[in-house]
């Protein structure tokens, strides 16, 4: 059964470009990755919001990017080394480094406490597709608002595409090989692509034809301007610190003449402020 688009593709018709946020809205006491990160990235008018995803060692699902245990939990062993237990006795810090009483949230929680009429990307899950596809199923009033992300290996692609459900689906672009290995799996639920410009000032994805059917779908083109470091580039130099410190003239205004149509930032409100002048 292939889930249906349609709340996707009215927020991309309806708007300039989609605005997504990295975590969801976080800062000062509200913790990145969690259901109160998601309410206010709505409050900053978020048209879709990313969530990480990790499991446990009893294979329970946590909203959690791994890798961030040290400088949130002050934990120093990895979320996907740790039970469900372990998890649980663990509290965040909050943005100035203070303990508060805030714990990870798992899967369940996590959606009892979210608007069901949110779009929600899904990334990270992508290794637990075996197991997690199947537990996602279990969901089904967000079945139109989830949105599955990787890389576009064939393993996943194949869990995907042989899975009873065909949820909404965008693979991550970082080369034009790997569009090859997304036309193998025609069947996928295809609502759009994460271009990578690694280089800066290049936009060797943006300006291939290999794009151009993609263009003529309608479907979404996402570029990621949140600037994870000074080394990092995720669209060719074009990123969150330059459209706020120089202006959106030199960063986002850039980025969506190039054909992007959704752009992933760490600040919603400021970017949607911006979309407000396209009118």
């Amino acid at each position: 059964m292939k889930i249906s688009n349609r709340q996707f593709e009215k927020k991309l018709l309806e708007k300039a470009f989609l605005i997504l946020v990295h975590r969801g809205s976080h800062g000062g006491n509200i913790i990145e990755n969690t259901s109160d990160a998601v309410k206010v990235a709505s409050l900053q008018r978020a048209d879709m919001v990313e969530i990480d995803i990790s499991k446990s060692m009893d294979n329970e699902f946590y909203i959690f990017h791994d890798g961030g245990e040290k400088r949130l939990l002050h934990e120093y062993r990895n979320i996907k080394t740790m039970t469900s237990s372990e998890i649980g006795t663990s509290s965040f810090h909050n943005s100035l480094d203070e303990p508060i009483n805030k714990k990870v949230e798992n899967f369940e929680y996590f959606y009892n406490h979210i608007n069901h009429k949110t779009l929600i990307n899904l990334d990270r899950s992508w290794d637990y597709w075996e197991t997690f596809l199947p537990f996602l199923d279990k969901f089904q009033e967000m079945h139109e608002y989830f949105v599955l992300k990787s890389p576009p290996k064939r393993e996943y692609l194949r869990q995907l595409n042989n899975h009873h459900i065909k949820y909404l689906y965008f693979p991550i672009i970082t080369n034009l090989e790997q569009l090859k290995i997304l036309a193998e799996f025609p069947d996928l639920n295809l609502v759009g692509l994460e271009i990578i410009e690694s280089l800066e000032d290049e936009f060797k994805l943006m300006d291939s034809p290999m794009l151009n059917p993609y263009r003529r779908e309608n479907l979404m083109l996402l570029s990621n301007s949140i600037k994870l470091n000074d080394q990092t580039k995720l669209f060719s130099g074009l990123d969150d610190n330059l459209a706020l410190l120089e202006g959106a003239q030199f960063s986002w205004e850039p980025i969506l003449k190039t054909g992007i149509n959704a752009i992933q930032t760490d600040w919603p409100d400021v970017l949607y402020q911006y979309r407000q002048t396209l009118k």
